[in-house]
């Protein structure tokens, strides 16, 4: 080795020696801080470039204790239990200063997580114990329990079919019904009706089926004669009372009952063959001393449609149309005062299969479709007639 060489290693040899001794001049001048204003500030920089060939043994030992430490610090509930078995164990126990400082500033950390943690929990404990108690405060007294809710049906039922003295009778007037009809015979003779009773809705169509009674000998005719005559009011019968809902028809003005209540298609005179259909129309309109919101000619050629008159409707008598045109415009005389029910005597008699579907087809829209729906009350002496209507009475 050269002598220039040797020189340069001296003179590092000399300048470490002097470093150390400065460094350790240093140490022995620096006195431990107070535990409060100790800070750590850790930098974790990359493992290249680090030259720990110079560090010393006890400073790497005491690095370890310190982070080995701090670790065990981030738990705030254990370094707080930690710190109080430790503080015990090691009562009188000599620690070096860089241990001594460690300790101190971590049981100054745990004692801050550990307020802080203590602060949050009060302070979630009293939003919980705060919305308790407003809903105790709002809540029913445990003592009452809520009633089942019961429906309006079941109400009503319970008061309808409770018994007792709280009892509701409801009744509904039949919209036309006979209450035990009695029409004696000619020169006190059999009864031609004895206690007939039924009864008829709006929005229905009925049939009364009129057979022939050999044992008494009386005829279907002489039935359905009588039968007109009681339904229509000319006939007062012996016992018994015919309703128009809750008026007895025996007891109401003749204009009243057949301008206003009851709508008549008798087999003869049902119409007036020298009139046109509108005219017949208008015939019947004036006789019920009605008055109309709209020009009666207007209304007589609606309700002329309504019932499926397809013919000219005026200018043509009517004895010159068919006869179930003829039938139609009948039917169109019977509501056109606002009749509530139709009463109709054979209106399908002298008719082939299609003409009498076409009268039963108008019946039936009057009864199920009609503005307003009416009564329809058919006298037949046919069962396969009366058994096309929604209900059959035979008499």
């Amino acid at each position: 080795m050269s002598e220039k060489n040797e020189q340069e290693l001296s003179k590092d040899e000399a300048l470490k020696n002097t470093a150390g001794a400065g460094l350790m001049a240093s140490k022995d001048a620096i006195k431990p801080a107070p535990a409060d204003s100790i800070q750590f500030s850790v930098i974790f920089d990359d493992a290249d470039g680090l030259d720990l060939e110079g560090a010393d043994d006890a400073d790497d030992n005491a690095s370890g204790d310190i982070y080995s430490i701090m670790a065990s610090a981030e738990s705030a509930a254990d370094v707080a239990e930690a710190s109080d078995a430790t503080a015990e164990d090691n009562a009188g126990a000599e620690l070096s200063e860089a241990e001594a400082d460690a300790l101190a500033s971590a049981d100054t950390s745990a004692a801050a997580t550990k307020r802080n943690a203590d602060r949050v929990n009060e302070t979630l404990n009293l939003a919980k114990s705060g919305g308790k108690d407003e809903l105790v405060e709002h809540a029913a007294p445990a003592s009452k329990t809520a009633e089942p809710t019961m429906t309006l049906a079941s109400r009503i039922d319970r008061v309808l079919v409770g018994g007792g003295a709280d009892d509701i009778l409801l009744k509904t007037y039949p919209t036309f019904a006979l209450n035990k009809v009695t029409v004696p015979g000619a020169k006190g003779k059999i009864n031609v009706l004895d206690s007939v009773e039924f009864a008829c809705y709006v929005g229905h169509a009925y049939a009364l089926l009129i057979t022939d009674d050999p044992d008494s000998g009386l005829t279907a005719d002489t039935k359905r004669r009588a039968l007109m005559g009681v339904m229509s009011g000319l006939v007062q019968p012996k016992s018994g009372t015919v309703m128009n809902k809750s008026a007895n028809i025996a007891e109401l003005e003749p204009v009243d009952l057949r301008g206003h209540r009851l709508g008549i298609v008798p087999q003869l005179h049902a119409v007036q063959p020298d009139l046109d259909a509108e005219q017949n129309v208008l015939y019947a309109m004036n006789a019920s001393n009605r008055n109309f919101l709209k020009p009666k000619p207007v209304i007589a050629r609606e309700l002329l449609t309504k019932v499926g008159f397809s013919e000219a409707t005026s200018g043509v008598a009517v004895s010159k149309l068919p006869v179930v045109q003829q039938r139609l415009v009948a039917i169109a005389r019977a509501i056109s005062t606002e009749a509530e029910v139709l009463i109709l005597d054979e209106p399908t008699r002298g008719l082939n299969v299609d003409d009498t579907v076409t009268v039963f087809a108008a019946l039936a829209k009057l009864a199920h479709s009609g503005d307003p729906k009416h009564c329809i009350i058919v006298l037949t002496a046919s069962r396969e007639i009366a058994e096309a209507a929604d209900q059959m009475f035979e008499i």
